[in-house]
């Protein structure tokens, strides 16, 4: 094998199937990246058994072959070496080891038998659901901040998604909080639904771009597969049933109010800066006719901001996790938000006179 490449374009292709390597001290070929070349392309690919990723990207591939080269070790070299503009090349030599030389560098590193790397997750291509490219990231960046983080329960740690007819729906929730969003699908599905992890998501959220050409997203034999512009995904998807979450949010309110989504995110952030250093990030909520008083106590001090509101229904006094809320706020792109506040002073923003984005979260405690 023997390839010549540029060093940006190589350098950018570790840059993205190492995320798929694994975390902790797992079998040594997991630890590798499988580069495959032939006619002209060169291939990427690292697995951890859950989550992989494959790139391709063009080469002047002189022999063809494949290779399994150390994941970090290799990564970290050609991030140092590439240049812009310049090339580098990859030969395997008679022991079995990567020469690599570019016009300043060189060095060898050992490789291991490509026969013991995992195959490759194939697809029949039958179950799946067509999405513009930038509604798939932003369903998932709309609603990943409330997975679940601990182990308790697994099935938390993944977003859950679910496409009928014209309509993809995503939810996640930690149990003190539970986001969801709906985008619009390309083609018609009859039911097709899935848990996946968030770390997979997380990485495709970053393989994604902004563009409006049409994804396919394949979901079979417990594995779901997306396919981009010379980039592919794989991760194993969650087993088990997903909560039961139609009845989560309440649909009876005591109060609405409407507010400038930016100019609330702005006091939010003010006044919650005293009570960053506690463990619930407390701000407290009084709510009237036209203002709303924002507030948080800690061993510093005393914050408070005030913001013009316009409210129906009884006036409000609650307390709530302030990143709870600025975590929705992050990701709304809306001029104006509405709060609804339950029996209990649960709370549910959503974008006014829309139904693309919904969170839910339960306050901190009762006041009196």
């Amino acid at each position: 094998m023997k390839i010549i490449v540029n060093s940006l374009d190589l350098n950018d292709a570790v840059n993205k199937v190492s995320k798929a390597l694994p975390n902790r001290d797992v079998a040594p070929v997991l630890e590798c990246i499988k580069i495959s070349a032939e006619n002209d392309k060169l291939t990427l690919y690292a697995t951890d058994k859950d989550l992989a990723i494959e790139k391709t990207i063009d080469a002047n591939v002189i022999v063809g072959g494949a290779m399994l080269v150390p994941g970090r070790i290799f990564g970290d070299y050609i991030r140092n070496i590439a240049d812009n503009g310049s090339d580098i090349s990859l030969e395997i030599n008679e022991d079995n080891r990567v020469f690599i030389s570019s016009a300043n560098s060189e060095c060898t590193i050992g490789t291991l038998d490509v026969n013991d790397y995992p195959e490759t997750e194939t697809i029949n291509g039958a179950n799946y659901f067509a999405v513009q490219e930038i509604n798939l990231k932003d369903i998932i960046n709309n609603v990943i901040f409330a997975v679940a983080t601990d182990d308790s329960r697994p099935m938390l740690k993944g977003v859950h998604f679910e496409a009928r007819e014209y309509t993809l729906s995503a939810v996640a929730t930690d149990g003190y909080r539970f986001a969801m969003s709906k985008k619009a699908l390309e083609e018609k599905v009859d039911e097709i639904s899935a848990t996946i992890p968030s770390r997979s998501l997380s990485e495709l959220s970053k393989l994604l771009t902004d563009s409006d050409n049409v994804l396919k997203v394949f979901i079979e034999n417990n594995y779901l597969t997306v396919a981009m512009e010379n980039t592919k995904l794989y991760t194993r998807l969650l087993g088990g049933q997903y909560i039961k979450y139609d009845n989560i949010v309440p649909k009876d309110f005591l109060s609405t109010l409407l507010v400038n989504k930016e100019t609330f995110e702005k006091a939010l952030n003010t006044a919650s800066i005293m009570s960053r250093s506690e463990k619930n990030n407390l701000v407290v909520l009084n709510v009237e006719e036209y203002n709303m008083n924002i507030s948080s106590t800690s061993q510093y001090g005393t914050a408070k901001e005030n913001v013009t509101i316009s409210l129906s229904g009884k006036d409000v006094r609650c307390a709530y996790n302030s990143r709870y809320i600025n975590d929705c706020l992050k990701v709304i792109n809306a001029e104006t938000i509405k709060m609804e506040f339950a029996q209990h002073n649960s709370c549910v923003i959503t974008i006014y006179d829309s139904d693309e984005v919904l969170y839910f979260i339960l306050p901190v405690k009762q006041i009196v």
